[in-house]
């Protein structure tokens, strides 16, 4: 799975295109290889607003929608499905879907707003919506085409003014990971969520034209390990070398989720111009406190006990007053401190520290677990003149790329 980690600092949406290669234009170079290309299932099913429970969702569109159940269809200009009285209701028209799903389908893009704990702000989608009460909240899942989808991811992930090979490079593994999904979802009514715990999908609402050439010019395109596709995990930055998978699932992993350094001829990180590459904050007593579930008192000092072989940090050790030391894993460490603190205190587990009189500074480099990919890395490759294939074999030494 992709880091949550990492997920906080996305967000992403996207239209729908048929441009094909000759979207690339002047000085883009479109990734090839000789690898034969593995099936690409034609759409995904994104679960929406995951993680919220949905009370209600409201539907519209430009065009009228045309609304399943089974075999009956109505044509509505809006509706409102209500998850209480698992009703949906347009103009003199109630549909009561029973245990059933209702379809969705439209001409042109869905508006579709949506009412959790708090009122979610109107997005726009392509393909299909297909609505269905679980319990005493609704599900709705996007049927979508694959590259849309895609297009969609790259807005969360990336800037649409950097390199074309960048983004081209995020369009391929964003690919691959939402296939790996979805063959391993046949029991379930979704392939993939929209938010962290996957990647995160907004629509299309955002989409810059940079992403949808990305997408349209890698389409179909996945990395491959052993003639499959590979198991891809991305970050923001790495902070000059990659981490290793198993700081990250806690079991040994492939051979190419082994961490690499990330540096230029010269020695200067890929990722160097991140604005996370370095940085330092000092947390005070009380909140570390709150972190270690401890009292301000306990806490006489914090230490890095080991490392990781890419620097980051393995074991904390708590020196606590009147009682011995704690140790506690890095990555648990680091989990906990974004999660009471906010991932911008600790952006990662690559870090020092030391007491000083106001709590304890934190100096360190990267921002997420730094497993796979690192996004600005990526970035820094191709202003180097380096192409998205060759990004890819870099972070991911050994795979290929299918080729189109």
């Amino acid at each position: 799975m992709i880091d949550p980690m990492r997920r906080m600092i996305s967000r992403g949406e996207f239209i729908a295109t048929s441009i094909g290669a000759a979207a690339c234009g002047v000085g883009c170079t479109a990734v090839a290889s000789a690898t034969a290309r593995p099936a690409i299932p034609a759409t995904i099913r994104v679960k929406l607003f995951s993680g919220m429970e949905l009370a209600s969702l409201d539907v519209g569109g430009s065009v009228p929608l045309t609304i399943s159940v089974g075999n009956n269809s109505v044509t509505l200009a809006a509706a409102s499905y209500d998850a209480q009285t698992n009703m949906l209701v347009g103009a003199s028209t109630t549909v009561r879907p029973g245990s059933a799903a209702i379809t969705i389908t439209s001409m042109a893009p869905i508006a579709v707003s949506a009412v959790g704990a708090t009122p979610i702000p109107t997005r726009h989608y392509n393909g299909k919506l297909v609505l269905q009460r679980v319990g005493s909240s609704l599900l709705a899942v996007n049927v979508v085409d694959v590259e849309s989808y895609i297009a969609s991811t790259l807005a969360s992930e990336m800037s649409p003014g950097w390199a074309a090979e960048s983004l081209r490079a995020q369009a391929i593994v964003s690919r691959t990971y939402a296939v790996r999904a979805a063959a391993r979802s046949a029991a379930r009514p979704y392939d993939v969520t929209d938010d962290t715990s996957n990647q995160v999908y907004r629509g299309l609402d955002g989409v810059a034209p940079s992403f949808v050439g990305a997408a349209s010019t890698t389409a179909g395109m996945v990395v491959l390990a052993n003639n499959e596709p590979a198991d891809v995990y991305y970050s923001s930055a790495c902070g000059g070398f990659t981490a290793d998978s198993i700081e990250l699932t806690g079991h040994a992993g492939p051979a190419y989720l082994n961490g690499v350094p990330d540096t230029n001829p010269n020695g200067q990180p890929y990722c160097a111009r991140a604005p996370y590459y370095a940085w330092e904050n000092t947390v005070q007593p009380e909140p570390m406190a709150r972190v270690l579930d401890m009292t301000s008192g306990d806490i006489a000092d914090l230490e890095v006990k080991d490392r990781w072989r890419d620097g980051r940090v393995k074991t904390m050790r708590v020196v606590r007053m009147g009682a011995s030391a704690l140790d506690l894993d890095g990555r648990q460490f680091y989990l906990r401190c974004s999660s009471q603190l906010g991932y911008k205190v600790l952006p990662s587990a690559m870090f020092e520290v030391e007491r000083s009189e106001y709590g304890f500074t934190f100096k360190g480099h990267g921002l997420g677990h730094g497993v796979g990919m690192c996004q600005w890395g990526a970035r820094g490759r191709a202003d180097a003149g380096v192409t998205a294939k060759e990004i890819l074999s870099a972070y991911f030494p050994g795979t290929s790329v299918s080729g189109a």
